[in-house]
């Protein structure tokens, strides 16, 4: 896993409450607006996410055409209004631009969430943007889970304000 030091200033998420039966984790992991080049791919990470306990989004319902994306549908709702911890586009096939599937990653960069990139290596499009990146094979779950503490801890960090005079 490689990972950025800093991190960008983002919109919380909105808090995510279990319903209290056994299958609900008792700490929900970081809710993942999940995106990729092709379907099997994101439906594969998202319910590797989901059954780890992270709330996932999508700007399109599964097996829809990318675009129109959720925020263009009416009665849908669009991820950046829900509020996500990160952004994760899984690329199940190298190329040197943005599938249309992975516009999601523009918007989520954009409002300042970390960017996890996992799958193929070559040509990765938005390896300057990527807080961390998995390897295929790599553990998704994991990542996702770290890059949102570290964030969390980087936002704590930034907006702690030290008083005159208390620096020795």
């Amino acid at each position: 896993m490689r990972t950025r030091g800093e991190w960008p200033k983002r919109r919380h998420r909105s808090p995510v409450e279990g319903d209290g039966t056994a299958s609900t984790p008792a700490v929900p992991g970081p809710t993942v607006l999940v995106v990729g080049t092709d379907d099997w791919a994101i439906d594969q990470a998202a319910e590797a996410l989901a059954d780890a306990g992270s709330p996932v989004l999508r700007c399109h319902e599964p097996g829809a055409p990318a675009f129109p994306c959720n925020a263009l549908v009416e009665g849908r709702t669009c991820p950046l209004d829900i509020g996500f911890d990160v952004v994760a586009t899984v690329r199940a096939r190298a190329g040197g631009a943005p599938a249309q599937s992975e516009f999601g990653v523009v918007c989520g960069v954009r409002a300042g969430v970390p960017l996890v990139v996992a799958g193929l290596a070559a040509d990765r499009p938005f390896g300057s943007w990527a807080a961390a990146t998995v390897e295929q094979g790599g553990d998704l779950v994991s990542t996702c889970r770290a890059v949102a503490e570290q964030c969390a801890v980087d936002q704590a960090i930034a907006t702690h304000h030290v008083p005159e005079g208390a620096h020795s």
